[in-house]
């Protein structure tokens, strides 16, 4: 006696198709392709007792979709078919299960024979024959109080998902079970668990834990492959309640401590109880994942997370039972959402950042309304428009509760807290539409590139990634951008590779660019006519900052080279410049002199085994900076005390030797009086060009000497003293 087959299962699936498709004329396309273009004509034959006009014959993998059934002669047209290539499946929907379902040249879509059909062209002589497949039967004998109705047989190619597979169910109570027709080839036979509650282990055949080991069994045409037995072993099994005032609906799993992604047995909570089949001797934690948003989903003892939940061990073939758990209330968060052109994301995370467990993961109430429900208690952040698909576009800029932008980092986002079975309202998003970056793409030819996609990203991570696609004349304009710092890279198809902002073939020395909420950015043209690999810079500094080309000279004379940080190479160019730094940056700006530095620090706050030892103690060496005498007659440098613009004046004057120079009788700077300190330093360097100051509004001009140096400054004064000196 034949067991149920996943063949008839895949027959009833498709049956709605074919009496939908019966209701046409046979030899006729759908709708969908109404318009009279080519044909494919040709005759099937089947084996003895096979109804050919039960068989369709589908028309795949070209630029029209058609379908036709064979008369009784076994003759078809399929007709309707634009321009192109393709294969030809015929399919048997009787439910006698005599041929096996088959391609035209093969048995898989990949191996088919293509049928090129010209514009309106009739394609004759397409003959195909189906065939008996191959069949495996066999027996399993399973332990007592195992459900037959429960044990899963499955035949598959090991590895080829596309490939043929057939799976049944034992068909009596002494275990045979019958698999096919299935299309030649060698094939793994596994037994599973149904619904994961039953007393055995799961296996491959001949008894080995996964495909890789199992014994492949050979199917040939038209022959059944018999003797295929598994003696099924004992499992352990967990068993417990979860109580609730209302019935849970939902799944429990047990997962190995070992490794919690992996799933090793499942039972479904029915009335209150469960119990898990189907697992070795182990150690477990047991999650329970609810249906429905009245209970969160949590782990055994109640909790939110595998850490805090109790392990649960059994032995071989051992029955634990009595485990005992209470279902928590799901809490809900709702609010409103910015309306967009396509449709907009909530996501509801830990605090960590990492996505939080909830059974709806979104819930349109009413227009612009959402709710996420199925929480466990906790506290929680909320982001909008953060989702990275290919298919999402948002002009929404990516933010998170509070209206703090995406690239303030989650830490600045608003904490939400909430109790079992509660509803926080009114968590909503802020309407601010995002910035834009526009550009071109060009071909080694100089032509445009069309269709080709573009992608915008942060290496850091903390702006999610925006994609375009470019257009005719290979513009493109990806929008939906919080304010930030970006790279932008293409990779088209039959071009050398991806190409990056700043027109350059490698990452690393990509250029970034500044996006603006609201605000357009034009990024200029990518053109892999005029692209170079490029030079490395600093990720932190776009293209068009104010001091680029000089942060790029510091880069490239390695006076400074930054932080690694997730990825990237940043500046900071508006951060202060401490005094430790400065005195490296003097020094390697000085061509790294021989220097060897004293055992002894000449200052109390400077140990030998600081950071910039060498650095500072040359400085002070060359007279460049002195410190401080403290009132206990010690010296200090003070390290990491931010340079202010007077002491840089200094500094630079004495790195150049304090050349002969007469300050003005009458300042040229508002804010720097004739008697200020460092007033001679000051000037000189002002009638050298390093520092040009400030122009007022009143059209006077400052200094600010006691304004901290930043480092973007700092680079451009480095630079022009370069350029005016020299290394010392």
């Amino acid at each position: 006696m034949r067991g149920y087959s996943r063949g008839r299962f895949r027959i009833a699936l498709t049956l709605l198709a074919a009496l939908i498709l019966g209701t046409f004329p046979v030899g006729l396309a759908s709708p969908a392709s109404a318009a009279p273009a080519g044909s494919i004509s040709g005759t099937v034959a089947v084996p003895a007792g096979v109804i050919v006009t039960s068989v369709y014959i589908y028309a795949e993998g070209g630029p029209t979709s058609a379908s036709a059934r064979p008369n009784a002669s076994g003759q078809f047209t399929v007709s309707g078919l634009g321009a192109g290539e393709y294969r030809l499946r015929f399919v048997n929907f009787a439910y006698d299960h005599l041929v096996i379902n088959s391609y035209y040249g093969s048995f898989k879509f990949d191996d088919a024979t293509r049928i090129a059909v010209a514009q309106g062209a009739a394609v004759t002589g397409i003959n195909h024959t189906m065939t008996p497949g191959g069949r495996i039967k066999g027996r399993v004998v399973m332990p007592a109080g195992t459900n037959a109705g429960n044990v899963f047989v499955h035949a598959k190619v090991h590895n080829d998902y596309q490939a043929d597979s057939d799976w049944s169910y034992p068909s009596d109570g002494e275990g045979n079970f019958e698999l096919g027709p299935l299309a030649p080839g060698e094939y793994v036979v596994s037994f599973t668990q149904a619904f994961g509650s039953e007393p055995f282990i799961e296996t491959h055949y001949p008894g080995v834990p996964n495909g890789d080991l199992a014994t492949r069994v050979k199917v040939v045409d038209g022959q059944t492959t018999t003797g295929i037995n598994q003696v099924l072993r004992k499992s352990a099994l967990i068993s417990g309640t979860l109580s609730s005032p209302a019935p849970f609906g939902g799944t429990v799993f047990a997962k190995p401590i070992g490794d919690l992604g992996k799933m090793a047995g499942y039972a479904a909570v029915k009335g209150g109880s469960y119990t898990i089949g189907g697992l070795e001797a182990g150690t477990y934690k047991l999650e329970f994942r609810s249906e429905e948003a009245t209970f969160a989903s949590m782990w055994h003892g109640g909790v939110a997370g595998p850490a805090a939940s109790p392990s649960v061990t059994v032995g071989n073939a051992q029955h634990l039972s009595g485990l005992s758990d209470t279902a928590v209330k799901g809490a809900t968060i709702r609010g409103f959402t910015a309306g967009d052109v396509n449709y907009q994301s909530v996501d509801v995370v830990n605090l960590d950042g990492t996505l939080a467990n909830y059974v709806n993961t979104l819930r349109l109430l009413e227009p612009e309304e959402y709710a996420v429900s199925g929480l466990f208690p906790g506290t929680y952040k909320v982001q909008f428009n953060r989702y990275t698909h290919d298919s999402y576009r948002t002009a929404q800029e990516g933010q998170y509760h509070n209206a703090v932008p995406e690239g303030a980092g989650l830490g600045s986002a608003a904490a939400i807290t909430v109790a079992p079975g509660q509803t926080v309202s009114n968590i909503n998003q802020v309407r601010r539409v995002g910035g834009t970056l526009t550009g071109k793409l060009l071909g080694a030819n100089g032509t445009p590139l069309k269709d080709a996609a573009v992608r915008v990203y942060s290496k850091d991570g903390l702006l999610v990634v925006r994609r375009g696609t470019t257009a005719a004349d290979g513009a493109f304009k990806v929008t939906g951008l919080s304010t930030g710092l970006y790279f932008v890279s293409a990779a088209p198809a039959g071009e050398p590779g991806p190409i990056y902002s700043g027109n350059v073939l490698t990452e690393v020395n990509a250029r970034s660019v500044s996006a603006f909420s609201g605000q357009n950015t034009d990024v200029g043209t990518l053109s892999y006519a005029t692209a170079s690999q490029g030079v490395q810079g600093f990720d932190d500094v776009p293209i068009g900052a104010q001091f680029e080309n000089e942060m790029q000279w510091l880069a490239d004379k390695q006076i400074s080279t930054g932080w690694e940080s997730n990825g990237a190479r940043i500046y900071k160019p508006l951060t202060p410049v401490n005094r430790d730094a400065m005195a490296a940056f003097m020094y390697r700006l000085s061509g790294k002199p021989d220097f060897t530095a004293p055992n002894v620090s000449p200052f109390k706050d400077l140990p030998a085994t600081a950071q910039f030892y060498k650095e500072i103690t040359w400085l002070a060496d060359k007279g460049i900076s002195t410190g401080w005498q403290e009132a206990d007659k010690t010296r200090t440098y003070r390290p990491l005390q931010p340079v202010n613009r007077d002491a840089m004046a200094a500094f630079m004057y004495r790195l150049a030797g304090e050349p002969e120079f007469t300050a003005p009788a009458e300042s040229p700077f508002a804010d720097v009086p004739v008697d200020a300190e460092f007033y001679k330093e000051i000037t000189w360097l002002a009638a050298q060009g390093i520092s040009t100051g400030w122009t007022e509004a009143d059209g006077s001009k400052t200094y600010r000497p006691l304004q901290a140096v930043n480092r973007d400054a700092m680079a451009a004064f480095m630079f022009r003293y370069s350029a005016k000196f020299g290394s010392s």
